[in-house]
């Protein structure tokens, strides 16, 4: 396939970004044209990697080049919103790094826009979708072979303080943990169980990074409500002293499962004397994550075919976390308004 059949790829963003610039560069059906990123050492550098692809510290290059078909925007999470509305105005698919934005009013003008674009698509890294584990259990969840999920934990330990003490996290005017962090969680529990809830009520602290340049919430707990009176606790700990990890907890009525940091197992009885069944499936899976971004550009060879996560996902997760950050703001129960 030679290149003008190729998909023209970018990415704006070189932090996340030089691994997805690194899966465009080498996959088959694709031509990474430009790399953009505001440090000149960070762009020297992976653009010293990959160097069929132009380099440019202004985005604009990028947004509106119209040889560009697709973008990967990785940028600060400030920028997303403008270069996101700015590349679908321009007739780009984009493959955003989550959150896709920050407000409401910013995620009612990036829908409205897709809209106006139906032969365009957008999708997000969720890249624990890509997870041997994870994938296993959404698929005993669907096959019933946990029987009436009435109950699920999602806890994000990011066990890496320092990401947001210091950085654009901690100089930004607006970052919320919720939008960069338990956005994982909440987007991993509705794939799971294939429902979107109704409800959120949510709490926030900033303990764990008092002291430092971080003014932020630094930790949030939700609390999701279902129709069916199912429920999903999700968790984010920015501040912990615990290792980067992605703890999950299914509560059915014929066997729970339990992914900790210090086991994965199965339980199928009350009985303590039993034994519990491992699971052998892997996580973290590091190098399965680059599927998320592998399936967009696949759907967008083959429109007939849906990415891994898809517009209409992407979009009920933002609604989730956004009605979320308003729950924490508000100390009430906020009945979700889904974009």
């Amino acid at each position: 396939m030679d290149n003008k059949q190729k998909i023209r790829t970018a990415v704006i963003g070189l932090g996340v970004g030089a691994h997805q610039a690194r899966t465009l560069y080498n996959h088959p059906n694709c031509q990474l044209v430009w790399l953009c990123d505001l440090n000149k050492n960070t762009l020297s550098k992976i653009g010293s990697e990959l160097m069929e692809a132009k380099q440019t510290q202004n985005d604009q290059d990028v947004l509106t080049d119209p040889n560009i078909d697709m973008v990967c925007v990785a940028s600060y999470d400030e920028a997303h919103h403008r270069q996101v509305v700015k590349a679908l105005n321009h007739g780009k698919h984009v493959y955003v790094e989550k959150p896709i934005c920050l407000t409401k009013n910013e995620a009612q003008d990036i829908r409205l826009t897709l809209k106006a674009y139906p032969h365009l698509r957008i999708s997000s890294n969720m890249v624990l979708r890509t997870c041997p584990l994870f994938i296993k259990v959404r698929e005993t969840v669907k096959s019933k072979k946990i029987s009436k999920v009435y109950h699920l934990e999602a806890d994000y330990f990011w066990g890496r303080k320092e990401k947001i003490i210091s950085g654009w996290r901690a100089e930004a005017d607006l970052y919320s943990i919720i939008h960069g962090a338990a956005v994982h969680m909440v987007d991993l529990a509705m794939w799971i169980i294939g429902k979107k809830p109704v409800t959120v009520q949510a709490l926030g602290s900033h303990i764990a990074t008092a002291g430092t340049l971080q003014k932020h919430n630094d930790f949030a707990v939700l609390l999701l409500g279902f129709e069916d009176h199912m429920s999903v606790k999700v968790s984010a700990h920015g501040g912990c002293m615990h290792p980067h990890f992605h703890s999950l907890k299914v509560f059915g009525k014929n066997s729970s499962f339990i992914h900790e940091s210090t086991g994965t197992v199965w339980i199928d009885s009350s009985n303590p004397n039993q034994t519990y069944r491992s699971e052998s499936e892997a996580y973290p899976a590091k190098t399965e994550r680059s599927g998320a971004l592998i399936s967009f550009l696949d759907s967008l060879s083959n429109f007939d075919k849906n990415a891994l996560i898809s517009d209409e996902e992407v979009f009920n997760t933002m609604s989730v976390c956004l009605a979320a950050e308003q729950a924490v703001k508000t100390g009430r129960v906020i009945n979700i308004e889904y974009l």
